[in-house]
């Protein structure tokens, strides 16, 4: 039978066809896995309003100056603490060096992982983090502690 360049043609048009519905077919069965395998963007803790309850500590904990702890909001682990003035304060616990969770000492805040110190604005003092901890607004409503992004105002 010999080849003509028509039954050539459409030959080579049935072949693309069917090529492409193959692909379009594979890439909508990869889709789903990849997604499911892929990373998923991180959540932002702050939510829609812009700040985020503190869980684990309470407006009772840091009523007077020098009083605080660790607590959480979202997913992530922060310090909160009342100054020497009576002000509020929070800062991530995340250290900067490894990633550790740090820890509120009364008049400096620890990372036990290497040994590192910061002071209570958050600056590192001593041992081998590069950079100062992540600062945040700290604040009470109803009775309710919250945290938001420090350059952000306090939401209403």
């Amino acid at each position: 039978m010999e080849e003509t360049p028509e039954r050539d043609s459409s030959r080579r048009r049935f072949m693309l066809i069917t090529g492409g519905m193959g692909l379009l077919f594979l890439g909508g069965a990869l889709y789903p896995v990849l997604r499911y395998v892929g990373p998923r963007p991180p959540v932002d803790p702050f939510g829609k309003e812009g700040r985020a309850p503190v869980k684990g500590l309470t407006p009772a904990d840091v009523a007077m100056p020098g009083m605080g702890g660790n607590a959480t909001y979202g997913p992530r682990g922060c310090l909160v603490f009342r100054t020497a003035d009576g002000s509020l304060k929070a800062l991530d616990a995340k250290c900067t060096h490894a990633g550790c969770n740090v820890n509120f000492a009364g008049d400096k805040i620890t990372c036990h992982c290497h040994g590192g110190v910061y002071d209570l604005d958050g600056k590192n003092v001593s041992g081998p983090p590069p950079r100062p901890l992540t600062p945040l607004k700290a604040f009470e409503e109803n009775g309710v502690l919250y945290v938001a992004p420090a350059d952000q105002p306090k939401a209403s």
